[in-house]
Parts: structure tokens; sequence; C-alpha cells
């Protein structure tokens, strides 16, 4: 297991594994650049390879993978759409997407990054989301009392720091947080509107506190909107008509989705968990995350006895015509027919069959 070189702490693993008795040695901590590390590891040819990362470093380690036909699962990054129609409860739904916006600072791939709001309670939303955003408490959390802290690494905050400038530059609003230097860790909370597709914020990940929200009128609309970018990880919809979040959520290109609330789909143990288009493929967690680090493998057990299949050797025209009437009376119009002609057609058969092999038999006599 190789983590992230910003998180050496994930080593306490390791640690907390042998504590509780797991095999030693099973689990084992590799620290180092990814770019060597990760080459190394892929050399060994392990059989199998799960990736949680970006886009262009999982690319490659499928490039790796390949040379040696390993089977990789891949957890990439997201888009997260959060819909909003207009029988929600505005002050539950504000609560919600404040959350899932600005928790961990933004630092989550399942964090929403796009807000779809219905034009009937937009201006009233906003307002909400808007006052609320800005009762948020921002430190170092040494008292325990603050909401949010600071972006963990300084590549983030340039990241974060390009995608801003490049809305600012191209008009966007914000709402929120619009007097950040563009250099310290603690990047506020921002609320920003007028976000068009040309702007970095709206097509790339935002691995930060960066909410655009945006209007929409119709669920053909807003369907189309939350599936425009090429992620697919996780989205949420907001509704009180379950009927209609069921039917927007089915639209949604995405791995998961949570209804009338956010990030809750990757909290369930229980539930698979991976994305869709370029967030990757595979599932992990629950049972089909057991099912994918398994190999999955069929064992037929017949009985042992004297009978020869019917569809062995020999061949001979006659058995060809038994297994062709056969065939035909399984798949005719009607069940019983079927039935019936096709249990007369195979006792015809295993007769038959039968008989050949008794007469090979009489043979090697």
């Amino acid at each position: 297991f190789k983590p992230a070189k910003a998180t050496p702490l994930k080593g306490l693993v390791e640690q907390m594994l042998e504590q509780a008795g797991f095999f030693p040695g099973w689990v084992q901590i590799i620290y180092g650049q990814g770019g060597k590390i990760g080459d190394a590891l892929v050399d060994q040819q392990p059989d199998k390879i799960f990736f949680i990362g970006s886009q262009t470093v999982g690319k490659r380690i499928m490039s790796l993978a390949a040379k040696h036909l390993i089977p990789v699962e891949l957890e990439l990054g997201g888009k997260d759409p959060m819909i909003v129609f207009d029988d929600i409860n505005i002050d539950r739904a504000v609560a919600g997407a404040i959350w899932g916006a600005f928790t961990t600072t933004g630092q989550s791939c399942t964090s929403v990054e796009r807000l779809f709001v219905h034009a009937d309670i937009y201006d009233q939303f906003k307002q909400t989301l808007i006052r609320e955003t800005l009762k948020l408490t921002q430190g170092t959390d040494n008292d325990g009392n603050a909401d949010i802290g600071a972006i963990t690494t300084s590549s983030q905050v340039e990241e974060i720091a390009r995608q801003v400038a490049d809305a600012k530059k191209k008009g966007a609003d914000f709402l929120t947080g619009k007097d950040w230097d563009g250099t310290t860790a603690f990047v506020p909370p921002m609320v920003i509107e007028g976000v068009t597709r040309d702007m970095l914020i709206d097509q790339e990940e935002n691995f930060g506190p960066l909410l655009p929200i945006y209007s929409f009128s119709s669920e053909q609309e807003v369907i189309e909107l939350a599936n425009d970018p090429v992620y697919g990880l996780s989205a949420s919809v907001w509704a009180d008509d379950l009927k209609k979040a069921n039917r927007v959520a089915r639209q949604i290109y995405t791995g998961n989705v949570s209804i009338n609330n956010v990030m809750l789909t990757e909290g369930n143990h229980a539930l698979p968990f991976g994305g869709v288009r370029k967030s990757g493929f595979g599932r992990y967690k629950g049972e089909f995350g057991f099912y994918a680090f398994a190999n999955i493998k069929a064992v037929l057990i017949d009985k042992n006895s004297k009978k020869m299949e019917a569809n062995w050797f020999p061949y001979t025209s006659r058995k060809y015509r038994l297994f062709s009437n056969l065939t035909h009376a399984l798949y005719s119009p009607g069940i019983w027919s079927s039935y019936i002609k096709g249990a007369i057609h195979g006792l015809r058969l295993e007769s038959y069959v039968g008989k050949l092999a008794k007469k090979g038999r009489n043979n090697a006599k």
C-alpha cells in the first residue's frame, strides 16, 4: 500500500493492524515519490492494482499494468453535482450544500462542486446560502471549534489560485471569499455565480472550497447540465417528490447518488463505491468490493457414471437430426408444448447415445 506523499500518517494503518493481530507482513506501507515508487510497484507484477488519484496518474498506471496484463481498478476525480428542486426544505438543503462543498475545505473527491437550484427558489436559496456560508469559522482548530481548516499542500493552493484567477478574468461573480489573496493556505469558502462552460472551475475538478451555483428550469435541462463534464463519481438529488428524485438519479452518469443527503453513499460500508466515464471504473466496498479483490473461479461437478454425454464423439447424421429436433422443440412457441416436445426428443437422443456407447463397448470386446 503506497499512500500519497502528503499523507504519511497512513503508516499508522500498518501499525494498528499488527497490534490487532492481523497477519504480520500482509499489509506493507511504502513511502516515496509517486513516479518512481509507483513504477517499481507495478514492475513487481502484483495480482491486482487499485488506485485512487488523478486521471494523469491513473492512465500511466493502466499503461504500465497493460504490459503485464495486470487487472486495474481506478477511482479518479469527480465533478459532483448537487441538484435541488423547488419542493425541498430550503434550510436543510442549504446546510447540506455547505457541508458537502466545504467540509475538509473541499478536499474530497465526492464534495459538491456544482450546485444546481431550481429557478423558482434560486434567489431565496442563494441568499440563505451566502448568509450561512459567512457563518463558517476557519482556523487551525486548536480549540476544536473551527468548521474548516487549511488546504493541505502548496501545490493545491496554486491549483485553486489558477482556477479562481481564470474565473474572475472571465466574469464570474464571487459572492463570498472574493478577497482571498491567492497564496494563503486558508482558502475561504467561495460561493460563485455566473460560471460559464469555458471556465476552468466549471470543467476541472476543484479540490478546494469552491462552490459554483447555477439555476435550472426543468428536469431535462438539469440532467444535461449535470452530465456535461466527463466525470461521473458522485451526485445528490434533493426533492420532496421521491419518484422525481429517483427518476433524475437514474439518468445521471455517475457511480453513486444520494437522495436528500450528500456524500452519504461512501459512508455506507455495505454499498459499492466507484465511478464511471473519466472518474474511473470498478467498485470497492460491500459485496461488490469483495468480488473486486477476489479471483472468481467457476467449478462444475458432475456425477461419476458410465453415461456418455450426447455432445461427445462419435458424430453421426442421425445424432445431428436428433439434436436439431431437440433444439427446435425447446425454443418453439408455447411453454408447455416446448417442454413436452423437448422431453420427447431428449429421450430419443438419450436412447440413441446409449446405443452408440453400447455398440462401442461391444466393438472393443
